[in-house]
């Protein structure tokens, strides 16, 4: 069973980000990432929301670590895609793009 479990990391992850990505009003990754409030109560519903899912879909019970994993991976993957654009906005290779938009 630790071994389902485990496989299931991946699923939940990917289904954790794509709810906090979507969420509205958007969510200051920034100030998550430092751990404030907001973090908690996404936590409680997210995590509650994901174990709610995958019971009622799939008749799988999500470990709490599994649950808890996937949350704050979903935070940092969310939150280096954030930091990467940023950094990818002031490159050479986006040039064109602006040229293009006429930024």
């Amino acid at each position: 069973m630790g071994t389902q479990m485990n496989d299931l990391l991946p699923d939940v992850t990917y289904w954790l980000t794509l709810q906090i990505a979507k969420s509205d009003p958007g969510i200051d990754l920034e100030q998550v990432y430092q751990g404030t409030v907001e973090l908690d109560y996404l936590y409680q519903v997210l995590t509650s929301k994901a174990q709610q899912h995958w019971w009622s879909k799939y008749g799988v019970e999500l470990s709490p670590v599994t649950v808890n994993n996937a949350f704050f991976r979903a935070i940092a993957v969310l939150h280096d895609r954030n930091l990467e654009y940023k950094r990818s906005r002031n490159r050479a290779e986006t040039d064109w793009v602006r040229e293009l938009l006429h930024l």
